[in-house]
């Protein structure tokens, strides 16, 4: 369900979404929307802001990683605020903003995440043509420790 609400803008702001809006191929309303939600959820959740990812806008820890990113590594720690945190090296209070963020929006979440892990080297070769594959022999872990010594 949605509903249309009419709002006067100052002629600059008008200008700039009218503008954004254009170059992102968008609707007014259309990015009007996203804009409005994203002020939404950085005002319910701690510590959460949005930025831009290859034209998609993402939930990220503010002036960190992603959101899906720090989920990835949590649900190895069977979403431990504590243990997560550890991993980074963040206060537990950065791990568990994350967390919350998933609470409330897990699809989202999934989402990146599952696309991130269909992600192969073709797939990045297309995106990074420069790119070079390069493999390293494996070596037993008791050669390793010979090795560093």
């Amino acid at each position: 369900m949605s509903q249309t609400i009419t709002l006067r803008l100052p002629d600059t702001t008008a200008d700039w979404l009218k503008s954004v809006a254009r170059r992102n191929g968008r609707s007014i309303n259309e990015l009007g929307t996203v804009l409005f939600e994203e002020a939404r959820r950085v005002s319910e959740f701690a510590d959460i802001e949005f930025r831009a990812f290859g034209g998609e806008r993402h939930a990220c820890l503010k002036g960190d990683l992603q959101i899906w990113q720090v989920i990835a590594v949590a649900e190895d720690y069977g979403l431990d605020a504590e243990k997560t945190a550890a991993h980074f090296g963040f206060p537990v209070w950065r791990a568990q903003a994350a967390l919350n963020y998933y609470e409330a929006f897990p699809e989202e979440i999934d989402s990146a995440i599952e696309e991130n892990r269909a992600m192969d080297y073709e797939k990045l070769k297309r995106l990074f043509p420069q790119m070079k594959l390069v493999e390293v022999p494996a070596i037993a872990s008791g050669e390793a420790q010979a090795e560093i010594r």
